[in-house]
């Protein structure tokens, strides 16, 4: 039997490493322990850069400044390897989300103390998710499905009460964050541009809705579903049936009965100034304020639009709060600033 690569030894440590992370995070009660799943989701992530390197017989060494040929040593006399940062800016585009998530638990890692723990755990427990599910969605990319964790990890039995006093106890553990804590959390997410901040490889979140009565014929305990690839009448007719539903998508608002069409949002523009103001107009303000989708049709909003607009199920399309209008017919009520967001001179509407 021909020995393996160098590479595959690595690739089993970091197989190894993320099982050990993720049963240190799903343990109950004392046996738990978040810090030490930070210290070896970080292996984990380590290991598995470092094998596809291999493989692939690209650099993972230090070398000395000045000197190509020589190499950084370790006190053993064993040559330096990568740390983990040293990878990422080699692997991944700065602001690639699974990137940023990865550098937020190497930030995170010199700030969990053990007493803290559970509230820590609690602030970041979609951060988490997000890191474990890239891992894996990396290790099936670069080695193949025959990698995948996925057998040998099952959906995790737990107690979560839905009761208020839950509610209350998890609200009371984010309080009890230690001001270093919530300050790398704050200041780390801050400094991220909105597109990354929502994305659900840097924070992934879920909705459980559980279902009342006996099991589906598939006798499946869960079944799991996008719910923004769902029409209307299929998610009625999901939630109809019996089991529990896990829904993993991102926050989007939901409509409150204010919000226009496009065409409506732009008329009502044109009514708050002394020019005409096309439906045309409308998109190209909005666009340049990379607010709504960015072109027809799309579900996913530009960056800056919170606040501003809502994606409707029943018309397919973005909606628009008065609130935009406001903005836009301050930006237009003079020719001068119509002319400069909109590059073509103002047309005056006809007198009633």
């Amino acid at each position: 039997m021909p020995r393996p690569p160098a590479w595959r030894h690595t690739l089993d440590e970091a197989r190894r490493q993320a099982l050990v992370a993720i049963d240190f995070y799903n343990r109950p009660g004392d046996r738990r322990s978040f810090s030490d799943f930070i210290v070896h989701i970080h292996l984990a992530w380590q290991n598995l850069l470092h094998a596809d390197r291999m493989r692939r017989k690209v650099e993972i060494f230090y070398r000395e400044s000045g000197g190509r040929r020589l190499f950084k040593r370790n006190p053993d006399g064993s040559k330096k390897t990568w740390d983990l940062s040293q990878c990422l800016k080699h692997e991944f585009k700065d602001s690639d989300p699974i990137k940023v998530n990865v550098e937020f638990f190497v930030g995170l890692r010199n700030h969990v103390e053990h007493r803290f723990q559970d509230a820590v755990l609690v602030a970041t427990a979609a951060e988490a998710h997000a890191c474990i599910i890239n891992f894996e969605a990396e290790l099936v990319r670069r080695f193949g499905a025959g990698e995948t964790l996925g057998s040998e990890l099952k959906f995790p039995v737990f107690v979560q009460s839905l009761s208020p006093s839950r509610y209350e106890e998890q609200r009371n553990l984010r309080r009890g964050l230690p001001n270093t804590v919530s300050n790398f959390i704050a200041e780390f997410q801050v400094g991220l541009p909105e597109d990354v901040r929502r994305d659900e490889r840097f924070a992934y979140r879920l909705l459980l809705l559980p279902m009342k009565g006996p099991k589906t014929e598939a006798d499946l305990a869960l079944n799991f579903v996008r719910q923004d690839e769902l029409s209307e009448e299929e998610l009625r007719a999901l939630l109809g049936k019996d089991g529990s539903v896990i829904v993993a998508e991102k926050y989007r608002e939901a409509i409150h009965g204010n919000e226009m069409l496009p065409k409506a949002a732009a008329a009502a523009v044109e009514r708050r100034i002394a020019f005409k103001f096309s439906v045309h107009d409308f998109t190209v303000v909005r666009k340049s304020w990379q607010i709504g989708p960015a072109k027809s049709g799309d579900k996913e909003q530009l960056p800056k639009s919170d606040s501003f607009c809502l994606y409707s199920p029943a018309f397919k399309q973005f909606v628009y709060r008065p609130k935009l209008v406001e903005r836009m017919a301050e930006a237009l009520d003079t020719p001068e600033k119509y002319q400069a967001l909109l590059h073509h001179p103002p047309i005056g509407k006809k007198p009633m």
